[in-house]
């Protein structure tokens, strides 16, 4: 497993994995292995022989785990090995031996440390040099991989429970098969050797095929072993998540699942949720060490900050000595126009931090004075990093600088907490007005983060293979990439003078200060092993690159328009960059996107740091998008699926009222799904997208709202469920011109959730909004979705205007005018195939019998009982289910009652006939709620909606 990248101090070490196969030596050709040594999978696992075997001639019915890695082992591992690496291949070296204290054998195991090493003198002088795609050696070298690929399959197929029992070594065979594939596609993608332009650095590629999907369930880093231990490592379950989103190799999850977020903070993360860090530590001053008998705190005038923003200019302050001796700490201002940034006396350097790591203080603009002079100690540094990149300085042509001491010298420095009016009002509206400017016309931006500032670099600086990946990783998953407002003071960074790569954003370490330009350069020489996923991580980073983030023209006057394909990159990279960070403060949201994106306008009633009237966050949210619209000239159509919280305003009830940290609600949308340009009106967002009408298939039915008895068939007492008095969030839907075509509608499952969460001022009017049963139930509702072919994300909105009776379809497909309707709830449109469909069909079909029967009963009843009041009698109801649903089965075809087996042998080992009926009947209560199946007349084009 050496071949896998692993930390430098890690949860675990590389397993050892035992030599396990016979034909280590001599494996054979791969394509000739499974003919030479495949008898063994005809036996059975895992099965013991009987005597009734031997009775039946089943002498060899068994097969011991010991034979089924024999034969994958010396497949999957040495005879793949020699294929690739032909001469190369010597089994000493693919093996490591221990031996007791009388140098005795000990053990055998498998070894992959020559690995790397090997390909890379294969790619440099052997096959590989001269391969091409389509020729007879990558034909075969694809045959191959393929070949092992579905052999992962057929593991699990004939050998139930032998891939979780032996994780390991099959971890071990996959990501072998993972590196050769990868080595095979950088080989295909950079050309022959003797045709690459030496002068130019190449990256290795991704594995073509997805080997992780393979072996996704042994390094499930979300649930079990693997997140305890990673928790008590100091992980938040938040970026758990991201990184099962954000990486996708077997080498990346293998080397998180033994990476030390931040041994510190033990568990501390336990209790935060999936879809982002939760924890909520104060930002209090702190000194820096326990009894530290420095000055003390240390406090600004408010009034003297708001003369110096008034002017335009940024207040600094700088530590020096006095005539006598002693330190001391003056205000200064920096002016920022273009002239005055020629003079270094103007030049300044911002600190970027989380406020909960000590230099926090929402009472006052004061800090304690060891927090000054320890910031002044590192950007003094952070200065000269910038300074002598600037001058080309770095010794060794690496585009690496660091700094281990400062160049003494009078330096201003800005920092929110001392710099930033702490009062809400006028002034800190003010200097929150300019923060783009702050963080912009900086020389350059500090970071400052607990968990870097505990890690050493200068060994890993001077070689990269001590652990480089530690440096990015640490960085990916600090405190400080969960914060929004840190995404805009590190995008930011010196914006009005820095390349765009990370050359203006310092990060400061136990033993020196690194740029970010730095660190991606460091990635670049990683070693072999690492050298993937440290491209993978320099990816990552690009969300921290100014030039990324260019919107806007230089003067942020008036927004550039880009370019339709330039916008959707964007709006993906924004909302990526968004998913998992959060703010404490929810208005925060809107002056962060606004500066962060250049989109802020000039308020006609003073400094107000919100974009449009500044009266409500909501309001700001409007005029963000509409800002946006002007960027690209359309917004995605797809924003309408979104499942977050929406704004309220009228007109814009579409638009989704957070980006940040949305990953706790759902997906927010940005793509195009259609060809057409969604733009706002005063009536909503104008759209161009399928949809269609819906209907109850019984629109008279008596079950409609009501929920069913759960119904056992040998009357068990256990069959009540914590859901039985929970009404369905999935109804099935059926278009009226397929007589087969089943959907299952799913109401996003977080809506009331989200409805709950979103800012005071929408709570009232999202209350209004009728429930799914009370939509269905109007009579006037629609479905839009994606595309044609009906599946994946729509949205439930309701017409405003309800047409005629007669020939409704028609005339709103023929009306030139977009239809009127409100969004009302998300949805995932799921197609139904095989037995699902065949199941969804009798369920109906079960439904529209219960309530003829129901009548039925009615009438036969002494003196003609009301229909409703046997629909309130569970008993009866449940009589009447039961004969019903086994009418419907016992009738049906074989391929229902197939389908209903298959279903209750997905959850149960065996199946029985009763099983089957009750299984059914769970289905027919969720059919029944809504009174059966839904029906969907679809328009015949795509049409046109006001969408609010």
């Amino acid at each position: 497993m050496e071949h896998l990248p692993i930390p430098r101090d890690p949860i675990s070490e590389h397993p050892t994995i035992a030599l396990g196969t016979k034909q280590f030596h001599e494996p054979g050709p791969f394509s000739d292995y499974p003919t030479q040594h495949g008898e063994v999978l005809n036996a059975q696992y895992p099965h013991v022989p009987t005597q009734a075997d031997a009775l039946q001639g089943r002498f060899t019915a068994g097969i011991s785990h010991m034979q089924v890695i024999d034969y994958y082992q010396g497949w999957l591992f040495c005879s793949l090995l020699q294929e690739f690496l032909g001469d190369l291949y010597k089994w000493q070296k693919y093996t490591s031996w221990t031996y007791d204290d009388q140098q005795r054998l000990k053990t055998i195991s498998l070894s992959t440390k020559t690995l790397h090493e090997d390909l890379a003198s294969l790619r440099a002088s052997g096959p590989l040099a001269s391969i091409r795609s389509g020729d007879a050696y990558e034909e075969y070298l694809k045959e191959c991989l393929d070949q092992a690929f579905e052999a992962f399959d057929e593991i699990d197929f004939k050998f139930p429970g032998f891939s979780a029992a032996f994780a390991e070594e099959i971890l071990c065979l996959a990501s072998l098969a993972e590196t050769l594939d990868s080595a095979v596609q950088t080989a295909l993608v950079h050309g022959p050797v003797a045709e690459m332009d030496r002068g130019v650095q190449h990256f290795p590629e991704s594995a073509k095929r997805p080997w992780f999907s393979k072996v996704a369930s042994l390094l499930d880093l979300s649930s079990g072993n693997n997140k305890l231990a990673m928790i008590k490592a100091g992980w938040c379950p938040g970026d758990i998540t991201k990184i099962g989103e954000s990486f996708n190799t077997i080498a990346a999850f293998y080397y998180f699942s033994k990476f030390k977020a931040d041994s510190t903070v033990a568990d501390l993360h336990k209790d935060c949720p999936e879809y982002g860090c939760s924890l909520r530590i104060p930002a209090e001053p702190k000194h820096m060490s326990e009894g530290c008998n420095c000055p003390g705190m240390i406090s600004f005038d408010e009034e003297n900050l708001i003369d110096i923003y008034q002017k335009g200019d940024v207040p600094c302050f700088s530590i020096g000595r006095l005539e006598d001796g002693s330190l001391g700490i003056a205000l200064s201002s920096c002016s920022i126009d273009e002239e005055s940034q020629k003079d270094p006396n103007n030049h300044y350097v911002a600190l970027s931090h989380v406020w909960s790591e000590g230099m926090g203080n929402p009472a006052a603009n004061a800090l304690p004075f060891c927090q000054l002079a320890y910031a002044q100690h590192w950007a003094m540094m952070a200065y000269q990093v910038v300074e002598e990149t600037e001058a080309d300085e770095s010794k060794d042509g690496t585009g690496i600088m660091i700094q281990t001491k400062p160049k003494i010298r009078q330096l201003n420095i800005w920092i929110d907490t001392m710099c930033c009016p702490a009062t809400p009002g006028y002034g800190k509206n003010l200097c929150l007005s300019m923060m783009r400017e702050i963080y912009s016309n900086a020389n350059v931006v500090m970071v400052r983060s607990a968990v870097l500032e505990a890690l050493e670099i200068g060994d890993i600086v001077r070689d990269p293979s001590k652990g480089v990946m530690d440096v990015a990783a640490q960085l990916y998953l600090s405190p400080y990439m969960r914060r929004m407002w840190t995404l805009q003071e590190a995008v930011l960074a010196g914006a009005s003078r820095a390349r765009g790569i990370g050359d203006r954003l310092c990060l400061s370490f136990a033993d020196g200060i690194l740029s970010l330009e730095s660190i991606i350069n460091l990635l670049k020489q990683a070693p072999r092993q690492e050298a993937l996923l440290a491209y993978r991580f320099m990816a990552e980073f690009r969300d921290l690159s100014t030039h990324m983030w260019q919107l806007g023209d230089g003067d942020g006057d008036k927004p550039v328009k880009h370019s339709l394909k330039g916008f959707d990159f964007f709006l993906s990279m924004l909302t990526a960059a968004l998913k998992y960070r959060n703010v404490t403060v929810a208005s925060d949201e809107v002056i962060c996107l606004a500066t962060l994106l250049n989109l802020r306008i000039n308020s006609t009633r003073g400094v107000i740091p919100l974009i449009g009237h500044g009266e409500t966050p909501e309001e700001g949210m409007c005029e963000l998008w509409r800002r946006l619209q002007g960027l690209g000239g359309s917004l995605p159509s797809d924003l309408i699926f979104s499942s977050v919280p929406r704004v309220q305003v009228p007109g814009y009830r579409w638009a989704p009222a957070t980006l940040v940290q949305y990953a706790k609600y759902g997906n927010l949308y940005v793509s195009h799904s259609s060809a057409y340009p969604a733009k706002i009106s005063d009536k909503g967002l104008h759209v161009r997208l399928p949809g269609a009408r819906l209907t109850s298939l019984a629109a008279t039915a008596g079950s409609f709202g009501k929920l069913l008895p759960m119904v056992s068939m040998n009357d068990r007492k256990d069959i009540h469920s914590e859901d039985e008095a929970t009404p369905p969030s999935v109804f099935l839907a059926k278009l009226q011109a397929d007589e087969d075509g089943w959907f299952a509608v799913r109401i996003h499952k977080g809506e009331n959730e989200t409805r709950e969460s979103a800012h005071a001022e929408s709570r009232s009017e999202s209350s209004q909004r009728p429930n799914l049963l009370q939509l269905l139930g109007s009579r006037s509702v629609a479905l839009i979705y994606q595309n044609a072919n009906i599946s994946g994300p729509g949205l439930l909105v309701s017409i405003a205007s309800q047409p005629s009776e007669l020939s409704a379809l028609d005339i709103l497909s023929l009306n030139q005018e977009p239809l009127q309707t409100t969004s009302e709830l998300p949805v995932k449109i799921m197609p139904l195939s095989g037995g699902a469909s065949i199941i969804a069909e009798a369920a109906n079909n079960c439904v529209e019998e219960l309530n003829r029967r129901v009548v039925v009963e009615s009438r036969q009843r002494t003196g003609g009982d009301a229909v409703e009041n046997i629909w309130e009698d569970a008993v009866v109801i449940a009589e009447l289910l039961k004969q019903t649903a086994k009418k419907i089965v016992e009738e049906s075809s074989a391929a229902l009652k197939e389908a209903l087996y298959f279903e209750v042998l997905s959850t149960k080992a065996s199946a029985t006939y009763e099983a089957a009926i009750e299984r059914f009947m769970q289905y027919v209560r969720q059919v029944a709620y809504f009174g059966g199946g839904i029906r969907c007349e679809s328009y015949p084009d795509d049409q046109d909606w006001y969408v609010d």
